[in-house]
């Protein structure tokens, strides 16, 4: 097998850390040695670390990005086996898609031939997850695929696959290579006895001395003293005497393994990596396409970025979005098969031309999977075999289930050419480890979990069929089908996915193009004033008693769990039922957008397509009571309110097949009443609760004080390369802002008016600009929080009093919208409840000062100035 230019380099980039390294080792072994023969012990040098030091001093090491954006080479991260010696380890920092296993393949060759002089000994592969385990296994149990035969080739065609339950000798050992694959889980042991790999099992008598054999034994531990022993008294041993347990774990212990550990972020744990270097292995070598995701604890010797691939062919791009609005999950499915059907031509023709075969496959992500979890009410697989078969045409050969409980791929090999997959349904099992090339279609049916669908899933139809592409461009590319989701949160989505499969450089570039205009995001991070470090802000959260609790608990109010409960569902109705008349020239709407790395992402807002669709004699009734769910969440209570209805229409001589074209814009009529009933009855009940006390804003300091929100010293905010910061509006910096540097992107017209006029007010002692969806919020009746725009700290006549402010503002255009009604008069139940006394307690917690008040304010557009101008006086 031909390697890419980028595999070549990586393997070089090894072979000269390996050389240095020997080189390294040689001078600190021959330095123990002369201590040695003047009768001095000394412990050997770490002697990777010299070798990592050496490599950084040449400039040979990449660079990574630190937690503030610059470009650092990380230090170094020693590790010690199980008896104090320095590992040699390293992570190869490959994105999905480059061919790990294939450059782990090639790196055993260098590390044990050219590095350790041998062909023999043992290999610890360690995977994270049981896909990526089977898929592993296939590949080097087959003495035919390339990854096998360049491990025969370090061997000199003695390789011996083992799993943890295998029988070995040493005599395999010292004439064969052993590899030895083995779940993270299995290695990742609690405490001595709670794995099987960690008892004795009495199946590696080679390794050990005879048990009665004390003085060897005794040997053996004094030269290995991290061997586990068993317990003398169980064992019916004298006191002092050595008992070795006959595990697996002893016998890794003992041969000391190189390991390779596949997505090598899995094993971040401080307990598996314990258990790794408990191992004594005499090399680690990770692999990860996200390695020091959460924090740094890999050597990276090589970073193949995402640009290399694509520059290699190995995936495909652009990746096309298709959002439909107004349709049900069936429609959806069928505009992607006809997507797939459309691939399938393209493929054939691909095949009479060049002799290549590709058969486009389509993964299909669902809610529910279980047998016991098909309730008409979420998107089930068999729901979608069903589809599929009975309304669709595919053969029920071409349909595979792909689930943690049963795995109909499992012995399929989707490459050959006799294999008739061409629709794969799953739940949550393809989120990682899974590779096949000809995934081209990815269709997102679980509407609650859509924009986490796409991010765990976009990496399954990256990969390219045989790395190279093809004559027809559509078969360079693949698709995304999605339903009433936002375009903006699938491509952010699409961005998050790109990064977690190690490819943040091209998230990075991924570029939204409007109107003619690129934007190319950054992410800035926000620090505070110097005199404003270090002071700790709290502010109060809307609370909810606990009744199960002693004495006055709280705890955060939570909507469903404490407002949801006391809505009056027997009182709903469709109240428009007598009036509401079908409307036939509802129209199903597509958004499409191609997302790319090279600033070729073109969003087409709006783009309508006709569709001609049967009109069946009867409603899908399950499915428009779970289209209600946001609204109505008890599904009886929705079947209900929608057969009262339907049996008001049938009187006034609609029947099912002539509300069949308009039955999406009827639930959007419905759902539109029946939220606002559904609020009018939360409203009520959550002023009932409040005035007994049972709802509560305050501050809290006995109970649980974690309760109380409070400001971060640093914020992290997403902007678009260009944006410039916001000053005052003679141009001169800000001066009263809470956080030293603001930008000009997170304000819209009127809040830059409201921020000029509070920063230039002598009363004001420091302002907030609130980010939305990551700063505070409010918790009212309605299910949405809301998000105030500034927090204001003003300072009062009287010395060391202070008074806060929370302002929201509305444009001129949204003074009578359900949002802003809602918003002010959750203000004004806020704001009489602190003045009352309630909220803010002398002697309970402050919010960062001294004797604090609080109060709110909706500052409209055509009078913001007259109502901001007494608040700050």
């Amino acid at each position: 097998m031909e390697l890419k230019d980028y595999q070549t380099k990586v393997l070089e980039d090894l072979s000269r850390y390996l050389a240095v390294l020997a080189e390294k080792r040689t001078d600190a072994e021959g330095f123990v040695e002369y201590q040695a023969s003047k009768g001095k012990l000394v412990k050997l040098a770490d002697y990777c670390r010299e070798t990592w030091d050496e490599l950084n001093n040449r400039r040979l090491l990449p660079l990574l990005r630190d937690e503030g954006g610059n470009a650092v080479v990380p230090s170094y991260i020693g590790r010690k086996d199980g008896v104090g010696e320095p590992v040699p380890n390293v992570c190869l920092k490959v994105p999905t898609g480059g061919g790990k296993t294939l450059l782990a393949a090639c790196a055993l060759e260098r590390i044990n031939d050219d590095y350790f002089h041998r062909q023999t000994g043992l290999v610890l592969w360690i995977v994270p997850s049981d896909a990526i385990y089977t898929q592993t296994w296939k590949a080097l149990a087959n003495r035919e695929h390339t990854y096998r035969q360049l491990l025969e080739r370090a061997s000199g065609g003695r390789v011996k696959m083992l799993e943890k339950s295998d029988a070995f000798t040493v005599q395999d050992i010292e004439q064969s290579l052993c590899v030895m694959l083995l779940m993270l889980p299995a290695a990742n042991r609690q405490t001595k006895d709670t794995l099987r790999m960690f008892r004795d099992s009495g199946a590696y008598p080679s390794f050990f001395p005879e048990s009665d054999d004390t003085r060897a034994n005794a040997a053996l531990v004094q030269r290995v003293p991290n061997l586990d022993e068993n317990d003398m008294a169980d064992c019916g041993f004298m006191p002092g005497t050595v008992s070795l347990k006959q595990s697996l774990g002893n016998v890794l212990r003992l041969v000391r393994p190189i390991v390779v550990i596949d997505e090598g972020h899995k094993a971040y744990s401080e307990l598996a990596l314990n258990t790794l270097a408990g191992f004594n292995p005499r090399f680690i070598l990770e692999l990860s396409a996200t390695p020091n995701a959460n924090k740094h604890i890999s050597n990276v010797l090589v970073n193949v970025s995402g640009g290399d691939l694509k520059k290699e062919q190995m995936i495909k791009l652009p990746i096309n979005l298709d959002n439909t609005s107004n349709a049900d999950w069936q429609h959806i499915l069928a505009l992607a098969k006809d997507k797939l059907d459309s691939l399938a031509r393209d493929a054939d023709g691909v095949q009479a031309a060049e002799g290549r075969y590709i058969r486009p496959i389509m993964l299909i992500r669902v809610d529910r999977t279980g047998k016991e979890q098909r309730d008409g009410h979420h998107i089930h697989a068999e729901d979608i075999r069903e589809h599929l078969t009975a309304k669709l045409g595919v053969p029920p050969e071409a349909i595979r289930l792909k689930t943690a409980e049963l795995d109909e791929i499992d012995k399929e090999d989707l490459l050959a050419s006799e294999c008739p997959v061409r629709f794969i349904i799953t739940k949550a099992a393809l989120q990682e480890g899974w590779d096949c090339p000809f995934a081209y279609v990815l269709t997102v049916l679980s509407r609650m979990t859509a924009t986490t669908a796409l991010t765990q899933m976009i990496g399954r139809v990256l990969r390219q069929p045989g790395a190279l592409t093809t004559t027809r461009q559509t078969l360079n590319e693949c698709y995304v089908f999605t339903m009433d989701e936002e375009m903006k949160k699938a491509v952010d989505s699409v961005r998050k996915g790109l990064e977690d499969e190690g490819m943040a450089d091209l998230a990075n570039q991924v570029r939204v193009s409007t109107a003619g205009v690129t934007i190319k995001r950054k992410t800035a991070t926000l620090t505070r004033r110097e005199q404003f470090k270090g002071l700790r802000i709290f502010l109060p959260r809307v609370l909810s008693r606990d009744p199960y609790a002693e004495g006055e608990a709280f705890r955060e109010m939570d909507y469903e769990r404490d407002i949801l409960p006391g809505v009056d569902w027997e009182s709903l109705h469709f109240r428009d039922a007598e009036t509401w008349t079908p409307d036939a020239s509802q129209k199903i709407e597509h958004t499409k957008t191609k997302v790319d790395v090279e600033g070729e992402l073109g969003l087409l807002p709006g783009l309508a397509e006709r569709h001609e669709v049967e009109t069946p004699e009867r409603l899908d009734f399950a499915f428009l009571v779970r289209l209600m769910l946001d609204v109505i969440p008890n599904p009886f209570q929705g079947a209900r309110i929608l057969h009262e209805a339907l049996a008001v229409f049938a009187k006034r001589g609609f029947d099912e097949k002539a509300l069949y074209p308009t039955r999406l814009a009827l639930i959007h009529e419905m759902k539109n009443d029946l939220r606002k009933q559904v609020h009018e009855s939360a409203e009520t009940y959550f002023r009932e609760r409040l005035a007994k006390g049972e709802i509560s804003f305050r501050l809290l300091s006995a109970g649980d004080p974690k309760l109380n929100w409070e400001l971060a010293e640093t914020l992290e905010l997403d902007l678009n390369e260009g944006d410039s910061e916001f000053s005052r509006k003679d141009s001169t910096p800000l001066e009263r802002s809470l956080f030293e540097k603001l930008y000009e992107a997170d304000f819209n017209n009127l809040e830059k008016n409201v921020a000029w006029h509070v920063d230039a007010s002598q009363t004001v002692h420091w302002w907030h600009r609130i980010a939305a969806r990551q700063d505070y919020a409010l918790q009212g009746w309605q299910r949405q929080r809301v998000y105030p725009d500034f927090l204001v700290c003003l300072q009062s006549s009287d010395a060391g009093r202070f008074r806060f402010s929370m302002l929201e503002t509305k444009g001129e255009h949204l003074s009578g919208s359900a949002d802003t009604d809602y918003k002010r008069r959750l203000f004004d139940v806020l704001t009489a409840h602190s003045q009352a006394g309630k909220a803010l307690r002398t002697g309970e917690l402050s919010l960062g000062l001294p004797d604090a008040e609080m109060r709110f304010e909706m500052l409209m557009e055509d009078n913001w100035n007259g109502r901001l101008a007494p608040m700050l006086s």
